[in-house]
């Protein structure tokens, strides 16, 4: 630290760091938290560009010399997927603090050698799943955690968008991305919806992935996702359009995912977690929490914050993050989990591509 502030770099210039990492470090420095003094991207312009919108003194075009900076106490990682196991894995033994973006990895072996490091070096490594941190998922967390639905024994998630695929970067490229809409989006379902349940081990799954859209005429040209929309190249699109699956967990609970980035819905997007209990029961959009007091369901809905009703985790999750690292708190999400819900996708894949139920054993 200088000052008491820590310092702090971001590996990754691309969208998601311009959006989120970036501007949440820059209002954390300008709220005493923190230095963000260095960026690095293979794209040196991508690089320079962000460095001189957010006033990032240093710009590097290999991580790895970031990295060598003495005086940097933790990083960000902004990168493609493809990137996220070695950039951690180098950030950690390099005595760095990490969080790393969503999806933790590619597959569960890149996960492991994550957690590995983290553990074998001591340092703090999260995943950024924001979606925790809505107040929305806080409410329903707690009444859950303190037993007032029940056993919850059965949970929905659904990521769903009728024309939304993120046209720009290498997301629908397998090598890079790892798959399509459900390492992207539904990952955040997943882990929300894991994290409410209370964590329980994986079992098993049975999933199907499917690609009917992508390559349809003229489907490409209706995309539309805000700054990151626009026409989609299906000559550079090797993923699935929609997964489905049901997870089995070991404590006998189940889950039903669903996740797409092309859906003939109606709806330009579905963002929504159900979770079913002996005692009560809660869902985030709209928010609800019900409890059953012997004669009825009772709606115990509090108010929440105006503005963080919904996915506003991005700020809490860099904040946290620093709290972590002065040891005023623990990470909300812990590598661990992150792990089981990379096993419950990479069985999830499994599953789509063979026809049949997978059993998770590790």
């Amino acid at each position: 630290m200088r000052d008491g502030k820590i310092v702090i770099g971001i590996i990754g210039c691309g969208g998601i760091a311009t959006a989120s990492h970036a501007p949440s470090l820059k209002r954390l420095e300008a709220e005493g938290w923190c230095e963000l003094v260095a960026c690095a991207d293979v794209n040196l312009d991508a690089a320079q560009a962000m460095a001189q919108r957010f006033s990032i003194p240093r710009v590097f075009i290999d991580y790895h010399d970031l990295l060598a900076l003495e005086e940097l106490d933790a990083v960000s990682i902004a990168t493609p997927p493809f990137v996220h196991k070695e950039a951690t894995v180098a950030a950690l033994r390099a005595g760095k603090h990490v969080l790393c973006e969503k999806p933790m990895a590619m597959n569960v072996a890149e996960a492991k050698e994550m957690l590995a490091a983290a553990r074998e070096t001591g340092k703090i490594l999260t995943i950024g799943h924001g979606g925790r941190f809505s107040a929305v998922a806080q409410a329903i967390y707690q009444r859950a955690s303190a037993g007032d639905l029940g056993e919850i024994y059965y949970a929905r998630a659904a990521a769903l968008r009728k024309r939304g695929v993120p046209s720009r970067g290498v997301f629908t490229v397998k090598r890079y991305n790892g798959g399509g809409p459900l390492i992207d989006i539904g990952v955040h379902a997943l882990d929300l919806a894991v994290w409410l349940m209370g964590n329980p081990m994986p079992a098993g799954v049975y999933g199907a992935a499917y690609d009917k859209l992508a390559h349809r005429p003229g489907v490409a040209a209706q995309n539309k996702l805000g700054a990151a929309g626009g026409p989609f190249d299906p000559e550079r699109y090797d993923v699935e359009d929609l997964c489905a699956g049901l997870v089995r967990f070991t404590n006998g609970a189940t889950l039903f995912l669903e996740t797409s980035w092309l859906l003939n819905q109606d709806e330009d997007e579905v963002r929504r977690t159900d979770l079913f209990g002996t005692a009560g029961g809660a869902t985030t959009n709209p928010f609800r929490i019900l409890i059953d007091n012997g004669t009825g369901l009772r709606d115990v809905t509090p108010e929440v914050p105006a503005g963080r009703a919904g996915f506003q985790g991005n700020f809490l999750r860099f904040q946290r993050f620093l709290e972590c690292i002065q040891g005023r708190a623990e990470p909300l999400v812990k590598p661990e989990e992150s792990l089981n819900v990379q096993r419950i996708i990479d069985a999830l894949y499994q599953s789509a591509e063979t026809g049949r139920a997978v059993e998770i054993t590790e």
